[in-house]
């Protein structure tokens, strides 16, 4: 026990490495260890602890070892942004997004300009404009500018960077000048993007539609925005693809038919027990079903736990369950050991682990009594990992799961399978008959769903702050539960003092900006000890997409903030205002100022107040100024970046200057009216993105900045920070820092002039992202 203990260790250390380490240096530390063990067992000496050292050493050199194979595998710096020629298959599934389609793509043939090989290993994810439709499997040549995985890097949020790593992903990028030829052989992928192609035809109206597609192959392009979010809102999210659950139900009532059929025939047990071939039975038939859904890493977990329980069985050996889950999650991480980053691998074990302990029948309760505590102990048991990922939880899920369960699980997958059989028949008119069937209990589902997510309290947005909130929920919820020790059940509150009384101080002479990593775009808050300001919110990604949403909100929460004093909209541009409305939609906003965007409206007790030059108030003993633009700026300027609200903040020495998208024409209006003394700032973020067309010399000269910042998006196609520019800064003499590769830059202002800079990439410590030291100026 012991050692399987320690050889899952090993594989689960990984996402907690700052570094990956020499790859001989846990090999050489497993053998010594092992060594050691020998000599203490040769003189009978217990050598327990150094064996299960060894064995911890062991897999952890091999997750190491899988991790930088991912890493060394990334395209090569030198051909980044470099039009390349490509030759090679369509791997998976193409998806349609905004204004294209993007596509997984495995290269046989990848040139340089000149013709010379490219060795790139692994997979592109690859985006088109062009209208050709994609089939998986395709052969396809096109040109492409690739670049290396790269994620936007903010406390909280969504890790795109790890994701990609972890799915074998080694560039991202652009094509054009896409020619494919049709796929030539039988394919699963293909069988699923035909039964895409007949759902759209068959059902083009219905929402239901893509969840029951999502239900059969695993394919989830079809499903809504606000389906989806409806999903996530009251819990049932899991249920709605392809699933752990799923593929173990069909796989034990599968099982279950071919035991009754076997004992029609009783000379059979004579030969072979009768529960061997039924449940290989059941895990083929489970293998069918996870391959016709794509054999995603979620079905390769769940077939790898069932061919565990299956040679359990099988052997004879009656092992206990807690083994067996071992044994699985060692399997699992052997196999995939990057599969450690995923959240569906925590909540998978974790929901299991949770079934084992708290599942078993006990038959003095009727059934539903049950079910509903088991629910009850899942959703809160899951809590803190759901929290941890997502940063949302459900407090519907329990009641939502105990509808939702049955009818997905023994009404709504089956229908879709038969039809999914009658259709693969080519008899479409049973197949539509099951699916109809399948998609008016979705949709009977969908009202009762809809009314629990109109509940003020259905759910809730929370974020805990590091591992050791993590760690200290865990204990609240284990000294609540466990049965051993009922003083143990005071200490719960104890644990979970921290996570509600946590707050960040910050000393009143102290000024605390963040630069959050948004890509192109901007958005930048702005903290004293009491008040908070944002300054713009990001840019809009797609249909019900937007940076607010995806980067801004996580961060401000995983920063222990829950409520803005102000939201400045600096002008009328996507990538300054495109993540308004979610910010105005999910958090308490006391006033907004700047520009007013079409479309968008706050709520009615939140008062609006345009951005005019003059305007002053005090947080705190830190100025705040409104310095551009004035009426006149406002009529005399055409270029709507020209209207950008400038803000500037000071006390004291310190001082910091944000210019939204100033270019040079507002720059010079604004240098002919204030004089330079009233500009002067030590922190400048750069106008419009670090644009040739900003930050004039006279700009700079009169600003006189210590350290310039640009806000921008990794590899940009409007390649800024400009060169120019970046010249003007050396000649100047600025240094400057950039979100693209430093990721959220978070700046310490201290009233004598004092700045201290962290960058997100290098403070968070995670061994897949690349950042910088932390640095005074």
């Amino acid at each position: 026990m012991a050692i399987l203990v320690a050889l899952a260790a090993g594989l689960l250390l990984l996402p907690l490495l700052p570094v990956l380490p020499p790859l001989w240096l846990s090999p050489l530390l497993a053998l010594t260890a092992l060594l050691i063990s020998l000599v203490l067992h040769r003189y009978r000496r217990s050598a327990q602890i150094f064996l299960s050292l060894a064995a911890l050493l062991t897999t952890f050199s091999w997750s190491v070892l899988t991790a930088q194979q991912a890493l060394d595998a990334r395209l090569p710096v030198q051909w980044e942004g470099v039009e390349l020629r490509a030759r090679g298959v369509v791997s998976a599934l193409p998806e349609s997004v905004l204004h294209g389609q993007r596509f997984r793509f495995r290269p046989q043939e990848l040139q340089g300009p000149a013709g010379e090989p490219v060795a790139v290993r692994g997979e592109f994810q690859i985006f088109s404009a062009q209208p050709e439709l994609l089939r998986p499997q395709a052969l396809c040549s096109m040109q492409l500018r690739l670049k290396r995985p790269h994620g936007l890097a903010n406390p909280g949020g969504f890790d795109y960077e790890v994701w990609l790593l972890s799915e074998g992903v080694t560039a991202t990028g652009t094509a054009k000048s896409l020619r494919c030829e049709a796929p030539a052989t039988f394919s699963m992928d293909g069988l699923r993007w035909s039964l895409r192609q007949h759902f759209l035809q068959s059902f083009p109206e219905s929402h239901q539609a893509g969840v029951l597609l999502a239900l059969i192959t695993g394919d989830r392009a079809l499903i809504a925005a606000a389906d989806w979010e409806r999903y996530v809102a009251t819990g049932v999210v899991h249920l709605m693809a392809i699933s752990g659950l799923h593929i173990t139900m069909l796989a034990l009532a599968a099982a279950f038919l071919l035991l009754q059929l076997l004992r029609l025939f009783p000379r059979l047990a004579l030969s072979c027990p009768l529960h061997r071939p039924a449940l290989l039975a059941g895990f083929l038939l489970a293998l069918a079903y996870s391959l016709v859904a794509g054999f995603s890493v979620p079905t390769q977990r769940t077939l790898i736990m069932l061919a565990v329980v299956l040679l359990s069985v099988c052997s004879g050996r009656r092992l206990p369950p807690l083994i067996i889950l071992l044994l699985a999650l060692l399997a699992v991480l052997l196999w995939s050991p990057l599969a450690v980053h995923a959240a569906g691998f925590w909540l998978s074990f974790g929901a299991v682990a949770i079934l084992l302990v708290m599942g078993q029948p006990r038959h003095e309760r009727p059934l539903w009594q049950q079910a509903l505590l088991v629910q009850l102990a899942m959703s809160l048991l899951l809590l803190p990992l759901t929290l941890w990922f997502f940063e949302r939880a459900s407090l519907v899920s329990p009641l939502a799961n105990l509808l939702a369960i049955p009818l997905i699980t023994f009404v709504v997958v089956p229908a879709g399978l038969l039809g999914l059989l009658a259709w693969l028949f080519s008899a479409n008119s049973v197949a539509t008959f099951f699916w109809q069937a399948g998609m008016a209990a979705l949709s009977m589902l969908d009202a009762l769903l809809e009314q629990m997510q109109s509940w003020p309290w259905a759910n809730m947005d929370w974020s805990l702050p590091g591992w050791s909130s993590l760690a200290f929920f865990c204990l609240a919820l284990f000294c609540l539960l466990q049965p051993m020790q009922a003083m143990w059940r005071w200490l719960a509150p104890v644990f979970l003092l921290p996570l509600f009384l946590w707050r960040d101080h910050l000393p009143p002479e102290q000024l605390r900006v963040v630069v959050l990593d948004v890509g192109q775009g901007l958005s930048v808050l702005v903290q004293t000890s009491e008040h908070r300001l944002l300054y713009d919110t990001g840019p809009a990604l797609g249909p019900d997409n937007d940076a607010g949403r995806r980067h801004v909100l996580p961060a401000l929460r995983q920063l222990g903030i829950h409520s803005l004093d102000m939201l400045l909209l600096s002008h009328d541009d996507n990538d300054h205002t495109g993540g308004a409305a979610s910010i105005l939609q999910r958090m308490r906003v006391a006033e907004v100022s700047g520009v007013r965007p079409q479309g968008l409206s706050a709520p009615e007790a939140v008062p609006w107040r345009d951005c005019r030059a003059g305007r002053h108030w005090q947080w705190e003993g830190w100025q705040f100024e409104l310095l551009y633009p004035d009426a006149g700026e406002w009529q005399q300027v055409v270029r709507d970046n020209n209207r950008s609200c400038v803000l500037r903040v000071s006390r004291g020495k310190a001082a910091i200057l944000l210019p939204g998208d100033l270019e040079a024409q507002g720059e010079g209006l604004l240098l002919s009216r204030l004089p330079a003394s009233a500009l002067n700032s030590p922190v400048l973020v750069l106008g419009h993105h670090g644009s040739r067309n900003a930050s004039s010399m006279d700009w700079l000269a009169a600003v006189q900045p210590r350290l310039a910042i640009v806000s921008a998006g990794y590899r940009n196609a409007f390649r800024h920070p400009s060169p120019v520019l970046l010249e003007r800064l050396q000649e100047a003499g600025i240094p400057w820092r950039n979100t693209a590769a430093a990721g959220a830059l978070m700046l310490t202002l201290e009233e004598g002039g004092k700045v201290r800079v962290s960058e997100f990439r290098h403070e968070a410590g995670r061994y897949w992202q690349d950042g910088e030291t932390a640095s005074f100026f």
